[in-house]
């Protein structure tokens, strides 16, 4: 028998006795793979063990202390917050960037995470849906490919007004369109409208109809957040009043997504804009295959956090602060 000192998940250390043949068993399959290079099956022919039982073997060995894995990150960056936000909010990816420094705006530093995000999953054939936001308006700034895509990038929500303070939405559509060689597909109505009717009449528009249905069949959608404040952008177009917007926040509205408004459990508050509001629902974003929220600051960390409890996005940018935030907070 061999006594062999285990690290259980608590990091307190344990003996366990182990067979010697099981030992040598572990050792073996360890130096083949590892040191020697073949694959699980191939080991799995020379010693007479399927793939599933070499697979456990190296799990006992890495549980026994005979392998030892070290992943060597740069210690600069911010990887163990990413991973950690990945596994408490069972994301698809996360993007932490550094604080800004100075005059650095959290906009730009924010829109180089998602641009190099981007850069990194854009495969030809996909589509992209922009939204709406300060940060999405930097997105064009910092976003580069290396080549041509064959990609469509189109529009998720109806159109802000010109006085938008430069993120109105067809401009980034088209720029980021023409930066990576693909092409770009608009929605050609308002964001927001005065009545039911006549966003009943709009939806059911064929054109305006047919760029929702495509916006919604988006392979990766990336979106921010908005605040129930004087800084919500419904309320500095003045499409909304004050005694509207107080009116969400008396609803339990904490933020916004695409124009539909979330409390702080992450549950969608009805509001007097649902028909009101031309574009794909907070439903319809869930279903995106990679739906991407970039966000970051202190206005946004508690609207960030109960947009995660709503799970209506599976990739998150944000900066190290608010990852930490986020990370510190009991469910």
């Amino acid at each position: 028998m061999y006594i062999c000192k285990l690290i259980n998940p608590q990091g307190k250390t344990m003996f366990n006795q182990i067979d010697q043949a099981e030992y040598r068993l572990c050792v073996r399959v360890a130096r083949l793979y590892y040191d020697s290079g073949f694959t699980q099956n191939e080991i799995g022919e020379k010693l007479g063990y399927s793939r599933v039982t070499i697979h456990r073997i190296l799990n006992r060995a890495i549980e026994l202390g005979i392998v030892e894995i070290k992943i060597n990150a740069p210690q600069n960056q911010n990887f163990d917050l990413e991973q950690d936000l990945i596994v408490k909010f069972n994301l698809r990816d996360a993007v932490v960037v550094g604080d800004p420094e100075g005059d650095d705006s959290i906009y730009f530093a924010l829109a180089r995470g998602a641009a190099d995000w981007l850069k990194r999953s854009l495969k030809s054939g996909m589509r992209v849906g922009l939204g709406l936001g300060r940060t999405i308006s930097h997105l064009p700034i910092m976003f580069s490919t290396d080549n041509s895509i064959d990609c469509t990038f189109i529009e998720i929500v109806g159109g802000a007004s010109d006085h938008s303070g430069g993120f109105a939405k067809y401009n980034i559509t088209s720029k980021m369109a023409e930066i990576a060689g693909g092409k770009a597909e608009f929605l050609y109505a308002p964001n927001l409208v005065s009545n039911a009717e006549i966003q009943k009449a709009l939806v059911n528009e064929p054109s305006i109809s047919a760029a929702l249905d495509r916006a919604r069949h988006s392979d990766i959608v990336i979106q921010s957040i908005g605040t129930v404040d004087n800084s919500a952008i419904l309320y500095v177009e003045k499409k909304i009043t004050l005694e509207e917007l107080k009116s969400l926040q008396i609803a339990g509205a904490v933020g916004d997504a695409l124009g539909h408004y979330f409390n702080q459990n992450g549950e969608i508050v009805s509001t007097f804009l649902d028909n009101r509001i031309i574009g794909i629902s907070l439903d319809d974003l869930k279903k995106i295959p990679w739906s991407v929220l970039v966000a970051g600051g202190e206005e946004k960390k508690t609207v960030i956090q109960a947009a995660m409890k709503g799970n209506f996005f599976n990739v998150l940018v944000t900066n190290a602060d608010t990852a930490k935030y986020l990370l510190s907070q009991s469910e």
